[in-house]
């Protein structure tokens, strides 16, 4: 039963995404996957792309599947999928599970093919695979007739559709821009001439009526054009008002930290000279702060002390 809905899924995506040429990549896998089931060998069946059909081989209705559809088919029936539950558990679910998986196959070839451009065989390489792994003529599990005619029309299509015997180009990530696509765009402008009488504008006014409307009109896009074209030229000058304080500042910043760092060396030249000794200089560093202090001099009051 899981089968049969996951065909009805499947359809249903392919049905919904065949308009917008978009491929349904999960629904062809499962399609696949449903042909693998049927091959007499069970080492593919377990290396079907879709893996939880790889761990449904457990259950013994699904192992058996293409027993029981070689031995429950009858050419007189008409096999049509069915999702009522009655309907699934008949013996001749498993014949119309293969004929409905294969009718699908050879839809989607027609649906995907022409916009898969020369990929065809990469995107359906699967399912060719899955077809040709059904061997109907397996002399131990040998096909009805009418089941194996309908296996040979879906291999037929598939080598119709995907051009298997024919050369090809090497497959490209994007396909060429067409000449269309490459030439650029010609736009024709507008263009009104204020001259002349405007139907839709002046309709139902005398000439003097018109003539004057005709010039407000003229005057309103001079206006327009004329403040345009002001705040424009406002624009860049204001951008090349501030390009040209942000470099002279800029300029000065980087006088100002150049002047900084000349004094903080002398400074600490002046440090080391006095923490060296030897009369090579007194005064400076902690040492005249302290002496300053004692004596009241410049700005410490007398008698202070520098903690």
């Amino acid at each position: 039963s899981d089968i049969i809905r996951g065909i009805y899924c499947s359809s249903l995506m392919i049905e919904f995404t065949r308009e917008a040429q978009r491929l349904p990549t999960e629904a062809l896998s499962f399609l696949a996957g449903v042909i693998n089931l049927y091959s007499d060998d069970e080492e593919i069946s377990v290396r079907s792309p879709v893996p939880s059909f790889s761990s449904a081989l457990k259950f013994h209705d699904v192992k058996q599947l293409r027993k029981n559809m070689i031995e429950s088919f009858d050419d007189e029936t008409e096999y049509s999928l069915s999702l009522e539950r009655n309907k699934m558990a008949t013996n001749a679910t498993p014949v119309a599970i293969l004929l409905s998986t294969l009718r699908l196959v050879e839809k989607s070839t027609d649906y995907f093919c022409q916009s898969m451009g020369d990929a065809q065989r990469e995107v359906f390489d699967q399912m060719t695979k899955a077809v040709l792994n059904l061997n109907p003529a397996n002399k131990r599990s040998k096909f009805p007739k009418a089941v194996t005619h309908e296996v040979r029309m879906t291999a037929e299509a598939l080598h119709q559709k995907l051009k298997i015997d024919e050369a090809r180009r090497p497959l490209q990530r994007r396909s060429a821009a067409k000449a269309s696509e490459m030439a650029i765009k010609t736009l024709a402008p507008r263009m009104e001439d204020p001259n002349n009488y405007s139907m839709s504008k002046d309709k139902g006014k005398t000439r003097m009526q018109a003539e004057r409307d005709k010039l407000r009109r003229e005057y309103r896009r001079e206006h327009k054009a004329v403040s345009r074209e002001l705040r424009l030229d406002a624009s860049f000058i204001e951008s090349e008002r501030r390009k040209q304080k942000d470099l002279a500042d800029t300029k000065a910043r980087q006088a100002r930290n150049r002047n900084y760092a000349w004094l903080e060396q002398e400074q600490a030249t002046m440090n080391q000279q006095v923490a060296q000794g030897g009369g090579l200089l007194k005064g400076g560093g902690i040492g005249a702060a302290r002496s300053k202090a004692r004596s009241g001099k410049v700005g410490i009051k007398k008698g202070g002390k520098i903690r």
